[in-house]
């Protein structure tokens, strides 16, 4: 005799009343039984990585400087990357999180090129350029302009230059700088907004030239516009620094 029938020979139906009218049906089901569903997974929490305008980190810690340990936090302060860089729970890799606030350029600005020490201009596109943004102009048409045709014609006036220059001891850089000093202006304006959020401010751009496989690219510079960049860097990162000193003081605040 087998397990299976000792197991269906050891039922016990118990049926109390049972009148003898119907007879009893008495069910036996085999098998396993079905399995719980499973349960779901356990994931890492979500972590905090937030990016935005430099006062971000104080927005943010305004409103939850209460749910976190300023013991366990830290800020970051980069002053050449223009940015503040907020860390909580820094001590725990599954918790931990960040929120940034950088100080950014406008497009505009970009787009210039001004104190870009990796990328400067063929004259002929930077004629193109200033032609197709004449908004950013802090001159007279008639000036704009003139400097748009200047740039435009500058390389055919070094050429003809390099010519009349080719059996002489001049050197080919020595005509470019000849060329730059007396067919440009010295210097001419444009108004614009550097930061994004700030309004435009007149900036004085120079003119500085360097030689290319042959080519003379111009670079745009203006000491000015550097200054700006540096006062207003420092002074937006110093009174957000000032708002967290005053609602966490308990964060470390390190520069780099």
């Amino acid at each position: 005799m087998t397990e299976e029938m000792n197991m269906e020979k050891s039922v016990c139906v118990n049926i109390q009343n049972y009148t003898g009218e119907k007879p009893v049906e008495v069910i036996i089901r085999k098998g396993d039984a079905a399995k719980a569903a499973n349960p779901l997974p356990t994931k890492e929490p979500i972590k905090t990585n937030i990016s935005g305008v430099i006062s971000a980190p104080f927005d943010w810690l305004e409103k939850r400087v209460d749910t976190i340990d300023q013991k366990r936090s830290n800020i970051i302060v980069d002053r050449e990357a223009m940015s503040i860089k907020l860390t909580i729970n820094e001590d725990d890799e599954y918790k931990e999180g960040t929120v940034t606030g950088k100080v950014e350029f406008t497009e505009i600005f970009k787009k210039t090129k001004i104190n870009n020490p990796n990328d400067g201009w063929a004259p002929d596109r930077l004629g193109q350029f200033l032609r197709l943004n004449r908004g950013i102009a802090n001159s007279g048409r008639d000036e704009w302009m003139k400097l748009v045709s200047g740039l435009k014609s500058f390389k055919a006036t070094v050429q003809s230059n390099i010519e009349k220059t080719r059996d002489s001891s001049g050197s080919r850089s020595d005509v470019f700088q000849m060329t730059v000093q007396s067919q440009l202006p010295k210097s001419f304006q444009v108004n614009i907004p550097i930061f994004r959020g700030t309004p435009k401010t007149v900036i004085e751009v120079e003119f500085d030239h360097y030689v290319v496989d042959g080519d003379c690219m111009l670079q745009l510079v203006s000491p000015g516009a550097n200054e700006a960049v540096e006062s207003y860097r420092d002074e937006c990162i110093d009174q957000v620094l000032a708002k967290i000193r005053e609602i966490a003081p308990e964060i470390a605040i390190i520069e780099v």
